[in-house]
């Protein structure tokens, strides 16, 4: 038993050097700060991701979520082709570097209360590391992530039901053709009962 917990232990502490190099996505979709809301939108499900990186002569500046989307168009019936990213963008951008440990990626996420990390070198971008990144290859670092998925999901931008038309749903991260924003999150059907079950 006592063999069983140090080696449990020591699985963990592997698991949290694990560096955010390793696990990272390479191929960032980015963005200008130019492009218009509704055009960011379709390269969003283009692409399949829930965020854009504002670049602008080729350096990270911000980032641009479908939670911004939601939060900063839909919520305030704003027209998406009328504004651009640069008007939507969160920043500075909060980056992190692919030397640093993936309990370090996590503990700047709960900090902050966000769930993407762009991953740079110099000023350069190199990659990006999401929640869902990290509880897929370490376990260990679970409890941190739950609670940090939990708080965006409990933190409500608004209470009334929305529907979106499609979209990449913010619970299980797949594409789907009809979208509810319920307590600030887009999610699917199946998600939607799921959460009401």
């Amino acid at each position: 038993m006592c063999g069983y917990v140090v080696k449990t232990i020591m699985e963990k502490e592997m698991e949290t050097r694990i560096s955010v190099r390793e696990i990272m996505t390479e191929d960032v979709v980015t963005a200008e700060g130019d492009m218009r809301a509704s055009a960011a939108g379709e390269k969003m499900i283009t692409h399949n991701v829930g965020s854009l990186i504002i670049v602008e002569d080729g350096k990270p500046v911000g980032i641009v979520t479908e939670r911004d989307m939601v939060r900063k168009i839909i919520s305030e019936n704003i027209t998406p082709g009328s504004v651009t990213l640069r008007d939507l963008m969160t920043q500075p951008l909060v980056t992190i570097r692919g030397d640093e440990c993936l309990d370090e990626a996590a503990r700047k996420m709960m900090r902050l209360d966000i769930r993407r990390l762009p991953v740079v070198e110099g000023k350069k971008l190199v990659g990006i590391v999401t929640d869902t990144d990290m509880i897929a290859v370490s376990p260990g670092l679970t409890d941190i992530l739950t609670n940090l998925i939990e708080m965006n999901r409990d933190h409500p931008l608004f209470s009334e039901t929305k529907k979106i038309s499609q979209g990449i749903c913010e619970r299980c991260g797949e594409l789907s053709g009809i979208l509810e924003t319920i307590d600030g999150a887009s999610v699917c059907e199946s998600c939607k009962d799921e959460m009401s079950g």
